[in-house]
């Protein structure tokens, strides 16, 4: 087992010197133009990286250097994965598998099949990964409605399932002798998921025989977790994975070949991403571990033992995706923090030395950006919460400012130490921004993630309120002058706020949320339909109370607070419906509603022009509701000027 964690002073060392620039306040195309980096791969032998950035896939020497692009084609990438040769790369575009040469040249297209009829999001084909044999993609896919493992070979000639049209199955892995597949499998009665394995006949591209079943995890109650994939041990005799036998996540070797899962880290902090080193000495593996609002790499024995920190930060952040070195000297990863966009970097696996950039992204108007604090405060039922706190620079001391409580969704999401715009934005327009990690969130183990199992609009509402209240008490906000706002899980608790709190937010900005669980779990995708009714107790015909309880549509008569809802018009995760009967609702009963719905959205605004516009909108409805700019606000309480010449009293849509 693992040592206990070790105190986050430990941590804040610096690591390297930042530039420093003139700082001036972010706008809001600042926050647009960020390009972090997106996917890596190391190129098997060690000399170039391939990652993603502006929807196109570029070289760059793995010592770091001017990165040069492979392909110039329309349409986004993802997946990236070196040929064993190191002479080809796959990724996935426009809902397909392609192939192009490491020098450049014109992509070849493998696959092209139409999307399966399921969520949008995962509907065609997508994550390769080449075989460490050549000839074979893995490739997972939606086509059948379901998430399937396929492969293709190498010139496109030979397509076949792995996997059957019954079973949800993804994160295939290749053992390292290329015979082996192993995958997680997710149905209805095994909703956590099934390690299993398959023989892959090279030949034919075929399973040989049928899969092996390594493990089966039990069912979370709330539905939130799964087994989201395995690692092979060089010598193809173990898988590294993680699972919540604990209470926490934490790390487990499994027998490829069949037997007891044994834990080889433990204590009160979220262990993921377990990779071996290429030697089978070690494993590189990313932990909360020292701070549960942050995360780092460490290093370990790979059977278990101490493990130590990869890389010293001054800053609190997100490291994540750790890859090795094909000599196993050292690490590549991720890392982001509040003073700096995703950039990639390296450091020794031993743990000394200051860890290298290989990349800068972070825009230098990004200097006036501020290292946000962690703050605790007790719930109704003295639970502690924790939150990530946004404060405005050079305010007078005893100055109460407008406050917004931003909250994420999920509700197994987590607010952490990362580049956060919006949030950086707003503290520099005057506003307090307290990000709520109310129970339900990610980050704090099992038990804490399902306390609302059972009990949605419940005590969940309260952990967030009390966070609005503990900003009054500390005097950084006016009572009078508090916002709240959040997305998916993040708008339904807007949604539930007002008819719990009427009298606490001036105002509410509720964006593709669920304001009738019932409405959404008959339309929703499959999946997502399967873990909110384990959530929720039930189907609704089997706990009809707590899906009453959730309803909002029941308790409008209750909302005294001003409204805007936002949603996008194909959101396959939340209906559209749930924001358009919502809104009907408001107004039959005579409140203050403004509603704007966006085209081509799925779930969230991920379009450029839709994210400025939907900020705009923000940034005005709460500048009239809280922070009114003088010779600008109407006499009218129930008119808001919104950019784009959209306004209204009661109702206005896009």
């Amino acid at each position: 087992m693992s040592r206990p964690l070790l105190p986050f002073v430990a941590l804040a060392l610096a690591a390297c010197t930042l530039p420093t620039f003139a700082q001036g306040k972010l706008t809001l195309q600042d926050l647009l133009s960020t390009e972090p980096i997106g996917e890596t791969a190391l190129s098997p032998d060690g000399k170039s990286i391939a990652f993603t950035r502006n929807g196109q896939i570029v070289l760059m020497p793995a010592d770091g250097g001017w990165p040069a692009a492979v392909t110039s084609t329309l349409g986004g990438k993802s997946g990236v994965s070196w040929s064993p040769d190191g002479k080809m790369l796959a990724y996935a575009s426009q809902g397909s598998i392609w192939v192009v040469n490491a020098v450049g040249g014109a992509p070849r297209r493998l696959t092209n099949a139409p999307a399966g009829g399921g969520d949008p999001r995962q509907s065609a084909d997508r994550a390769p990964v080449w075989s460490p044999k050549g000839r074979w993609i893995l490739f997972q896919t939606g086509r059948r409605g379901t998430n399937s493992l396929m492969v293709v070979s190498d010139d496109g000639n030979v397509t076949s399932f792995l996997t059957s049209a019954k079973e949800e199955a993804g994160s295939g892995k290749w053992s390292p002798d290329g015979e082996h597949i192993a995958y997680v499998e997710r149905q209805k009665e095994y909703f956590s998921g099934k390690i299993k394995v398959l023989n892959f006949d090279a030949h034919t591209g075929t399973p040989a025989g049928v899969p092996v079943d390594l493990y089966t995890a039990p069912v979370d109650r709330g539905g939130g977790w799964s087994i989201r994939g395995t690692a092979w041990s060089p010598d193809g005799k173990e898988l590294a994975t993680v699972l919540q036998n604990s209470g926490w996540d934490h790390i487990y070797l499994i027998p490829a070949k069949g037997g007891a899962p044994k834990q080889i880290t433990d204590g009160s902090f979220e262990d993921d991403e377990p990779v071996f080193s290429p030697d089978g000495k070690s494993l590189a593996f990313v932990s909360n571990r020292g701070l549960l609002e942050s995360s780092n790499v460490w290093v370990m024995p790979a059977h278990g033992g101490e493990a130590h920190l990869l890389a010293k930060f001054d800053v609190p952040g997100m490291s994540t995706t750790p890859e090795w070195t094909e000599d196993s000297s050292k690490v590549y990863f991720h890392h982001q923090s509040p003073l700096e966009t995703g950039d990639l970097l390296v450091a020794e696996a031993n743990g000394q030395g200051s860890p290298k950039y290989l990349t800068h992204t972070t825009p230098a108007n990004f200097a006036s950006a501020q290292i946000p604090e962690r703050v605790t405060w007790k719930s109704k039922d003295g639970r502690e919460i924790a939150g990530i706190l946004y404060t405005p620079k050079d305010v007078k001391p005893g100055t109460k400012s407008p406050a917004v409580v931003w909250v994420h969704g999920g509700p197994e999401g987590q607010d952490v130490f990362r580049m956060d715009g919006w949030a950086q934005y707003l503290a520099q327009q005057g506003y307090v921004v307290l990000e709520p990690n109310y129970r339900g969130s990610n980050g704090y183990g099992e038990v804490f993630r399902n306390l609302n199992v059972e009990d949605s609009n419940g005590a969940e509402v309260d952990d967030v309120a009390t966070g609005a209240q503990y900003l009054v008490s500390r005097g950084l906000a006016d009572s009078t002058r508090l916002a709240i706002g959040g997305g998916s899980h993040g708008g339904t608790m807007t949604a539930y706020m007002v008819v719990h709190y009427p009298d606490l937010f001036a105002c509410g900005m509720e964006l593709f949320g669920v304001v009738d669980r019932k409405l959404f779990v008959e339309r929703t995708n499959p999946p997502s339909a399967v873990r909110w009714m384990m959530k929720m107790g039930g189907s609704p015909t089997e706990k009809p109370e707590n899906y009453r309880k959730a309803n909002v549509l029941l308790q409008i008569d209750k909302v005294k607070t001003p409204l805007l809802v936002m949603h996008g018009e194909n959101d396959p995760q939340v209906p559209p419906a749930d924001s358009a009967f919502f809104v009907k609702a408001l107004k039959e009963h005579h409140k203050t509603v403004f509603y704007f719905t966006y085209p081509n959205e799925l779930h969230g605004f991920s379009q450029p022009a839709h994210r400025l516009d939907a900020w705009q909108k923000q940034l005005a409805f709460m500048e009239h509701y809280i922070n009114p700019k003088f010779g600008t606000t109407s006499t009218s309480l129930e008119e808001v000027v919104f950019p784009g010449g959209a306004q209204g009293g009661s109702h206005s849509e896009k």
